[in-house]
């Protein structure tokens, strides 16, 4: 009878992380219903107040019935690296497995399940997205409600960022849950009336964070160019590969200025993550790899090395299709925010296996082209995404690094280093015959997706730093998994609202976009110049530019931060308390 009991005990766990694992596909893309965030948390609350299993055995078994949900979340991964997805669902089930262990110690020591398990899922969640192998915050249950009418429940993000909005939802679930699961009727009642309380406090919350409308607000306008290049074409960019993918870019490029539908000229010409097809961009690298007066064979390497490619000598040099890229925007004069890289102290030598670009260190930047030439500043990533760019301790030791890659993904080269500063670009505009000028914010990629990185390039002791924030992004990771694609996107919308400030994508395969203060997608719709390909193309929009500073602007993940040391301490002082006991029954 006891062997039944732990049984059913055991596929109660199991099948309460499914649920929880079905609820999160259902409330992220593709499907999008956001009202599932509050569903998530509750089948864990309900293994947490459970005592038919030990702490750690109910972590075990609803963690391992919630990794569904997060392999089908993460199948992107699968295109890239097939031996990498499966230790990174693993990682992602044990933070599932600290929650429930973790909530199941403190919830049978304080009994107080309403202040109890909101604090432990956001202290997870923000070890998770902020703490652990440089933070990975994706997939937080607020995330999915910036999806509701008006952005209403995410707007309080303005005041205390995105983990009090997943506190928020935390709190909410549990007291549906009480409320489901009590006996009393009065209890029932009360608790009805407080979830109804806690939920029109929200919205009054989330309709006062709202920015306000300015009537004469700033705005620019933007072109994103998006050319919809497969990822595999860069892992290996050959020369010839390198040409075509510059021509492709050039002609979008042309064709957004010409549009005959958007007459008005644009104030910049933004183009996605890394794609600037020469060897480097920064003055100083280009200076040196010019005077090298190098040459680049055509020669394929292949039959699949960019067969379309005809008409061209058999070599070019070596900054060709840089300095065409300077003629171009000298010519029609609209400043360029493209993306490259960046070198310090590069040296261009001669060795056995041919030339080689030698550096103290390289960055992935994003530059801005005026005048035909890179401006002096630049921005060099500061945030390296974790497994993609680096590898979070593991990078100290080159040898180290090498064993993992080399398992998990061949071919894959971790060569880049962090930004040493924060920079913005600062983009020249003409408003009624004045001068002006725009200041930019450019996180890279998965930057966008980072709180802090973000807030450290809008604001600076206190004072608006940034006008607008510029993502240039390659969501060619994400392959033909479009949801993960929708899910970088949603992540990035945060930012807009915790910073109340705007946000233009540019996304290789996209999605590439406009975001406005409130983190409401304006526009992305791609004007494409190809039939056969409608994701190659370019967007041309007005974007209101940011004004005054956030809450959340000032202070930060302070939030998190006190939530993440309370449970902290809360746990460091249970153990002390038992091990006390302990010794008192031993004497």
């Amino acid at each position: 009878m006891l062997k039944q009991k732990n049984r059913s005990a055991v596929l109660g766990a199991c099948f309460a992380g499914l649920m929880s694992s079905i609820f999160l596909i259902f409330a992220f893309p593709p499907f999008s219903m956001w009202g599932f965030s509050f569903l998530i948390p509750i089948p864990y609350f309900i293994v947490v107040r459970s005592t038919k299993l030990s702490p750690s055995r109910a972590a075990f078994w609803s963690s391992l019935g919630a990794l569904p949900g997060w392999i089908w979340t993460h199948l992107w991964v699968n295109e890239i690296s097939t031996a990498g997805i499966i230790p990174l669902i693993i990682q992602l089930g044990i933070f599932s497995f600290l929650f429930v262990w973790i909530a199941s110690h403190f919830h049978r020591k304080y009994q107080r399940p309403a202040l109890i398990l909101p604090l432990v899922w956001v202290s997870v969640e923000f070890f998770r997205g902020v703490i652990l192998w440089g933070g990975y915050p994706w997939y937080l249950i607020s995330h999915p409600l910036i999806e509701s009418p008006l952005s209403l429940l995410a707007m309080p993000a303005s005041w205390f960022g995105v983990y009090f909005v997943s506190y928020l939802t935390a709190t909410y679930s549990i007291i549906l849950l009480l409320a489901i699961t009590t006996r009393n009727p009065k209890h029932r009642v009360r608790i009805g009336l407080a979830a109804g309380g806690i939920f029109t406090f929200w919205i009054i919350l989330g309709f006062i964070a709202s920015p306000s409308s300015q009537s004469e607000s700033r705005t620019i306008r933007v072109a994103s160019i998006q050319p919809n290049i497969p990822q595999d074409n860069r892992m290996d960019w050959t020369v010839r590969q390198r040409l075509l993918d510059w021509l492709t870019l050039r002609d979008l490029t042309i064709a957004a200025i010409l549009d005959p539908k958007n007459p008005e000229p644009v104030d910049v010409i933004v183009w996605p993550e890394g794609f600037v097809p020469g060897w480097t961009f920064d003055p100083v690298s280009l200076e040196t790899e010019r005077s090298e007066r190098l040459a680049w064979s055509l020669n394929p390497r292949s039959t699949q090395d960019a067969p379309d490619l005809q008409g061209f000598p058999s070599k070019i040099e070596a900054t060709m299709v840089v300095d065409e890229l300077l003629m171009m925007q000298a010519f029609h004069g609209i400043p360029m925010l493209v993306g490259s890289v960046a070198f310090d102290n590069l040296q261009i030598v001669d060795t056995d296996e041919g030339v080689e670009y030698q550096r103290d260190a390289m960055y992935n930047s994003a530059f801005l082209v005026v005048d035909g030439q890179p401006q002096p500043v630049w921005y060099d990533k500061l945030h390296l995404t974790p497994f993609g760019e680096i590898m979070p301790y593991i990078s100290h030791w080159e040898w180290l690094e090498k064993q993992m890659l080399s398992f998990a993904a061949q071919g894959m080269e971790f060569a880049l280093s962090g930004g040493n500063e924060i920079r913005r670009l600062e983009l020249p505009v003409i408003r009624d015959g004045v001068k002006d000028h725009v200041s930019i914010a450019t996180p890279i990629c998965f930057e966008a997706t980072i709180s802090s990185v973000c807030r450290k390039l809008v604001s600076q002791r206190g004072k608006r730093k940034a006008d607008i924030l510029v993502n240039i992004t390659n969501d060619g990771w994400f392959g033909s998994w479009d949801p993960g694609r929708e899910a970088h996107l949603q992540n990035a919308r945060w930012r807009s609202i915790e910073l109340h400030t705007p946000m233009v994508r540019s996304a290789n395969t996209g999605i590439s976009c406009i975001i406005d203060r409130r983190g409401q997608v304006t526009d992305r719709s791609i004007t494409a110049t190809d039939d056969s390909d409608p994701n190659q193309g370019y967007l041309i929009g007005d974007v209101v530019l940011g004004s005054n500073l956030t809450f959340y602007s000032r202070i930060g993940d302070v939030f998190g931060w006190v939530c993440f040391l309370t449970a902290f301490s809360m746990g460091i002082s249970m153990i002390f308390t038992r091990s006390s006991s302990v010794e008192q029954m031993s004497n």
